[in-house]
């Protein structure tokens, strides 16, 4: 029954318009009971009254020689001195005097409990208009010799205020609490819908991206709650979209680069089955262009997983310190060869001892992918250089690779480290796929580093690896 959220706002004001009305309502009864507006006569109380009206009747002269008239005389005054209630009732009940007069002359209808020590009595009686009296009283002798009760009487204060506060309070206070109902009422409908309404409108945008309608956003409007949910909802339908236009660009990347390699071995593997490549020379050819083929597609299937392991970080880096130095001269003596058949130099700059906390054999990977970068992207007669230094900001080392090749375009730095882009004026024929330094991206971030890009066309490039220091090299800058 309660499931939106303008009726649960609805249920809430009202359970807590009725919650406030109880306790007010309560808080009024004990202030009243409390107040010194009503007097409370209790037991003690009556019972004290009771006795010093005796001792003024008997300070007056023996009770028996009294007259009807001065008996009655005196107890008025004694309940105007007192400010008590005081009856005087005859043996059957019937009130022969009432101070108040207002039960003279009645008959009670209930009996006064029995006579307690020396003719004292007390209790509880129904009045003649109703309600509940307590009272303490003495039996007294009459003139004519028979049996009287003097009473002193007062209303039983709780009972009483009750119905004060029945017949003064609870009237208005109903009244109030049915005109803050419908105000409650109101304000709920109103509140729930400023909070609904712009919560519909988000569904709505939720439900819009949903069946594939491209810009959908969320009106930022209502609470601030509600306005922090529409942001964080744009946030995430500009992330999605982004997902799936990177999703559909993989997707066409993909195809592109698949679409040469498998055309070349389709077209050579044609030829040999159908003999056109008929010689020894010919089919060598075929034989080494599909080869290269191959093995130019399974190194991007290797690199693809590669970075699909890193979008389900499914890629551990080991933690371990690793020295720059050795590792760099490994990189190098493994490019060597290929340098040198460019005709390029390959320099090391390592001028101390370095080390770094992370994976050795992912690192090699970093500097290898930049060197062969470096060297591919460099016209004989060039120079690559790498080196390390300590970095101006504490505990970092700096690791550059730079080359005196062609350089790259200003506008294609933004984009260098992205998948599959290519600077295609700077990309020999037969390359990569362009997911190398997108890979070098992923484990440099791994590492908790950082990767750059510099580059001046004509002149050449350098990127720059900041990499956290390792304990030893920490250790070694305090020594």
């Amino acid at each position: 029954m309660f499931h939106s959220l303008n009726s649960r706002l609805l249920l809430s004001y009202i359970t807590i318009i009725l919650t406030c009305l109880v306790l007010v309502g309560l808080g009024l009864l004990v202030f009243v009971r409390s107040s010194p507006l009503w007097t409370r006569v209790g037991p003690l109380q009556l019972e004290a009254a009771a006795q010093a009206t005796i001792s003024a009747l008997r300070q007056a002269g023996p009770l028996k020689s009294l007259s009807p008239e001065q008996l009655q005389a005196l107890l008025a005054q004694a309940a105007e001195d007192q400010e008590v209630r005081i009856l005087l009732l005859d043996a059957a009940g019937r009130v022969r005097f009432d101070s108040e007069g207002t039960w003279q002359g009645e008959q009670l209808e209930e009996p006064l409990n029995a006579p307690v020590a020396q003719g004292r009595v007390q209790g509880t009686l129904a009045g003649p208009a109703g309600g509940r009296w307590a009272f303490a009283g003495q039996a007294v002798p009459a003139a004519d010799g028979s049996r009287q009760i003097v009473v002193v009487v007062a209303p039983r204060v709780r009972l009483m205020v009750l119905a004060w506060f029945t017949e003064n309070f609870l009237p208005p206070l109903v009244r109030a609490g049915a005109v803050a109902l419908v105000l409650s009422v109101l304000l709920a409908l109103l509140v729930s819908r400023s909070v609904a309404a712009p919560l519909r409108r988000v569904a709505s945008a939720a439900q819009a991206l949903a069946r594939g309608k491209a810009g959908t956003r969320a009106s930022v409007s209502g609470p601030a709650e509600v306005q922090d949910l529409a942001r964080s909802f744009n946030t995430m339908a500009e992330r999605v979209e982004a997902a799936q236009r990177s999703q559909r660009d993989f997707v066409a990347n993909v195809s592109h680069e698949l679409k040469t390699p498998l055309t070349s071995i389709q077209g050579f593997s044609q030829a040999l089955l159908d003999g056109t490549a008929s010689t020894p020379e010919t089919t060598a050819r075929a034989a080494h262009v599909i080869h290269d083929e191959a093995e130019r597609m399974r190194r991007m299937v290797e690199e693809l997983l590669t970075l699909a392991r890193f979008d389900a970080g499914e890629v551990v880096m080991a933690r371990e310190p690793v020295e720059l130095g050795p590792l760099l001269l490994a990189c190098v003596e493994r490019m060597t060869p290929q340098a040198q058949a460019a005709g390029v130099a390959l320099e090391r700059d390592v001028p101390e001892p370095l080390s770094v906390a992370g994976d050795g054999d992912r690192l090699a990977q970093v500097f290898a992918n930049l060197l062969d970068n470096g060297v591919a992207h460099t016209p004989a007669g060039g120079k690559v250089t790498i080196a390390a230094r300590r970095a101006a900001q504490a505990r970092t080392v700096e690791v550059t690779v730079t080359d005196t090749g062609m350089g790259i375009p200003a506008e294609a730095l933004p984009r260098l480290f992205e998948r599959f882009y290519q600077v295609d004026q700077a990309r020999p024929r037969g390359r990569g796929a362009g997911l190398g330094l997108a890979i070098t991206k992923e484990i440099v971030e791994a590492h908790g580093g950082t990767i750059v890009a510099e580059s001046v066309v004509g002149l050449g490039s350098r990127f720059t690896v900041r990499l956290p220091m390792g304990e030893e090299s920490t250790q070694r800058q305090r020594h």
